[in-house]
């Protein structure tokens, strides 16, 4: 009798969905293009832009550190330069926030120098880093708004040669980035990317809770006859497609079962420790984020895990972060327009003032 009650219940578990979305950073001439593939499918870059954005903690490191960066104001000593720097009407201070947002999303920024017919630097224009593919030794680059696999032939992107300070290229690309060893640069948070990922699902793991109420585990016990090995596995991979996973928020236990036909009952599994789980987990990754950029989360109005964080500590703070980070950065972006009109101190930035505290030096 008990072997028949263990025959008529045969239980079937489904793990929440873990797919390796995570792409590589894989960097490797592609059979048929000039350029180096920028990831497995060449939208490395496109993936981290996206991150970015829809994590909030790497989104408000990043865009804030590139205020930092950008300061109260910035001015280019260069006759002809001092108020805008192309003819579209982009000042210093907006190119340099851009490139340090794409330093630090990318670990790279790009600049497009245009000359005039005396072979003289009349314009620096700011170009988007995820647009731009190079080749093996970056000595000529690739600008398309549109690298999938299916669509971005080279004929189909811009071309453009490397800036040399003393060519004759009309229009070229000065390329920076923080890994000479490779092709394409490692941004500063490549070893926090998990934990910036893990903020992202465990947002869209509450936000579908609340969407589809369907919280916690749950076991499902399906009546009406236990179906051959192909059935249930069908089952089991379209109960997974709707609700498993963290867009869904659940664990679910397939039954299948001989009783009531037609019939399939649902059970709530409730977990009692659901909301201080992955609250730790998210104050962890938030943690991870902060920490592979060197800062203190209260820098960006993070007062979470504040523990009387007074002004001293503060200023402290700041400090570090500026000597360490903002104004490293800085110099990368000085050498940068340094280099494009051959001189030094081509450009300075007044120090961002933090609330009512100015620059430490």
């Amino acid at each position: 009798m008990e072997d028949n009650k263990v025959q008529s219940m045969i239980f079937s578990a489904i793990d929440q969905v873990i797919t390796q979305s995570i792409p590589v950073l894989t960097q490797d001439p592609y059979r048929g293009k000039d350029y180096v593939y920028y990831g497995q499918d060449n939208m490395y870059p496109e993936y981290l832009w996206n991150l970015v954005n829809e994590v909030s903690t790497l989104k408000t490191v990043i865009f804030s550190t590139a205020d930092y960066v950008a300061g109260d104001d910035a001015y280019c000593t260069i006759p002809g330069f001092s108020k805008v720097m192309n003819r579209k009407g982009d000042t210093l201070r907006n190119i340099i926030r851009w490139c340090a947002k794409d330093f630090l999303t990318y670990g790279g920024f790009g600049l497009n120098i245009i000359r005039n017919a005396k072979n003289e630097v009349a314009e620096v224009n700011y170009v988007d880093f995820r647009y731009l593919r190079s080749d093996k030794k970056n000595e000529c680059f690739w600008y398309s708004e549109d690298f999938s696999r299916r669509y971005a032939r080279t004929s189909k992107a811009l071309v453009y040669p490397k800036y040399i300070p003393d060519g004759d290229a009309p229009s070229s690309i000065l390329y920076v980035k923080n890994d000479v060893g490779s092709t394409y640069p490692i941004p500063r948070y490549s070893g926090a990317i998990k934990a910036a990922e893990i903020e992202r699902h465990i947002d869209n793991l509450h936000l579908n809770s609340l969407e589809n109420g369907f919280m916690g585990s749950y076991l499902i016990n399906f009546l009406n006859g236990v179906p051959d090995a192909t059935l249930k596995e069908e089952i089991e991979k379209q109960v997974v497609s709707k609700f498993a996973g963290s867009q869904n928020a659940g664990r679910i236990i397939l039954n299948f079962a001989n009783g009531k036909d037609n019939a399939a009952d649902i059970q709530k599994l409730d977990i009692t420790d659901f909301g201080e789980r992955y609250k730790a987990a998210a104050e962890r990754a938030r943690t991870t984020i902060y920490q592979a950029f060197g800062a203190q989360g209260q820098l960006f109005g993070d007062m979470s895990a504040s523990t009387g964080f007074n002004e001293i500590e503060f200023k402290t703070s700041w400090a570090l972060y500026n000597s360490t980070v903002v104004r490293n950065i800085q110099r990368v972006i000085g050498d940068a327009f340094d280099l494009i009109f051959k001189t030094v101190d081509s450009i300075n930035i007044d120090p961002f003032t933090m609330g009512d505290q100015t620059d430490v030096n």
